[in-house]
């Protein structure tokens, strides 16, 4: 080696600059290889299709239906009430087409098989010798029959033209502890004018009587009352025919329809949990980041504050908070935040501590970056993908939480209606009208699945040992 000449050391390039090849691929960020790796997670993404459709029908599922109901007036708006679903296409495949089996007097199906009014309405189960001859001997003591009915017509006839010797189907909610029905009258008493509006609409069947008394405002003149009665889906809907109405999801006990509520429902649900878990991160990160990063005194202190507030039970909180301050949305909001913002604490104390003393945070600090850039440009990314699927997580808890509450009435709003409130009533009558429980229980089983699904896809997504992983 000693013996090498200089001279035959020379340079290959020495007239050419040598320069790096470019790189074919294209250069992505963070957030965007994040992205391409979730999208190939197909049931995460499947589950954030199906989330997002539902945002969309809780924002405007609402506004959707065509139909305004008897709000107001609790007795007009129960005679729409339970019926069962029906959603077009579907009925001609034999699914929510809008038919049930009820159990009536024997009498009372005949005499509505033979009105004018209640043709089409029994489908099936009356035996063509009993409508040949009621008195049929195979039939002498058989009081009730189970029948097929569409069920819409079957409703219109007994809140708009129900005989009187009609006695067999009664409400399952009792009135005052008795078995009376509250549409057992189906008779209406309105005044001239509301009697020439319904008049104009064509919805009076029969005026049964007109009362003459004193008008309150001028005795000299007439004061007219008209007993009467209605059509009601024609009065309530302004439909001709029950046939043509369509509430998707049926409708409840007191008349509301129940698509209508649930996504009502949901959306509340759904605003309070965004509120309540807004809340949670920025108090419990900001102030877990910050003692997990810096330590020392200022992190013991943290953890005996964190360990007092921990053994506050949260349904002692909630419990008396509402008992003092009612059930407004703020209360409850308050509840869920007076102790929920320790979990999202003690997630970002723990990642913080763990990342601060890596190799790029000490080159970082080297190279004279700042304590809030470095939490925020180099520990906070690494940390994302835990807390983001913490977040995802959280909010089908909440709305389990809640939802449970409600139907065990700790929480019971004032002026709307929750997803576990439509629970606890469909609960009170599964048996006989199923689908007000159950369109509320499948909402809550979806949302629960999709957001476990889309949180386990967002942990892997933000994943940074998994970047540039195909």
């Amino acid at each position: 080696m000693m013996n090498i000449n200089k001279k035959d050391l020379v340079l290959v390039y020495e007239d050419k600059k040598m320069i790096d090849s470019p790189l074919e691929s294209k250069r992505i960020g963070y957030y965007q290889d994040s992205w391409n790796r979730f999208k190939k997670n197909r049931a995460s993404f499947v589950a954030f299709i199906i989330i997002c459709v539902m945002l969309f029908f809780v924002t405007f599922g609402p506004y959707m239906s065509g139909y305004e109901l008897f709000k107001e007036d609790p007795v007009e708006a129960g005679r729409l009430g339970n019926l069962v679903p029906k959603i077009p296409v579907l009925e001609k495949l034999g699914f929510f087409d809008g038919t049930k089996t009820i159990e009536a007097g024997k009498q009372f199906l005949l005499d509505m098989n033979s009105s004018e009014m209640g043709n089409d309405i029994i489908l099936s189960g009356i035996p063509q010798e009993l409508i040949d001859n009621p008195d049929h001997p195979n039939y002498a003591d058989v009081t009730k029959l189970k029948v097929l009915v569409d069920h819409y017509k079957y409703t219109n006839y007994i809140s708009s033209y129900k005989p009187e010797r009609y006695y067999s189907i009664v409400r399952q909610n009792k009135i005052n502890g008795t078995d009376d029905d509250p549409l057992a009258e189906v008779n209406r008493t309105l005044t001239e004018d509301e009697f020439k509006v319904e008049l104009s609409k064509n919805t009076v069947i029969d005026i049964l009587q007109i009362l003459e008394t004193e008008n309150p405002e001028d005795p000299s003149k007439p004061f007219f009352q008209y007993v009467v009665r209605l059509d009601q889906f024609k009065s309530a809907l302004g439909v001709n025919d029950p046939s043509d109405t369509y509430f998707w999801f049926g409708t409840t006990d007191e008349g509301s329809d129940l698509y209508t509520e649930l996504w009502l429902g949901a959306r509340i649900s759904l605003m309070i949990a965004l509120a309540v878990i807004s809340i949670n991160t920025v108090v419990g990160l900001t102030i877990g980041s910050i003692a997990g990063y810096y330590g020392g005194a200022l992190d013991l202190i943290m953890d005996r504050v964190v360990e007092i507030v921990s053994s506050i039970p949260f349904l002692s909180v909630l419990i008396l908070m509402t008992l003092r301050f009612g059930n407004d949305i703020w209360v409850i909001i308050f509840a869920y935040t007076a102790t929920g913002w320790i979990a999202t604490y003690r997630t970002g104390r723990m990642q913080f501590y763990r990342f601060k003393n890596r190799e790029y945070v000490f080159a970082a600090r080297t190279l004279g970056a700042s304590d809030r850039r470095i939490m925020i440009k180099h520990i906070f990314p690494n940390t994302l993908g835990l807390i983001v699927t913490g977040l995802a997580l959280s909010v089908p808890l909440f709305v389990f939480t809640e939802a449970s509450l409600s139907f065990l009435g700790i929480i019971e709003y004032s002026d709307v209606t929750s997803v576990g409130m439509l629970i606890k009533q469909g609960e009170a009558v599964m048996m006989h009208h199923p689908h007000l429980l159950m369109f509320p229980a499948v909402y809550i089983a979806i949302l629960m699945i999709a957001f476990n699904l889309f949180g386990n896809g967002l942990r892997d997504a933000f994943n940074p040992s998994l970047r540039g992983v195909e």
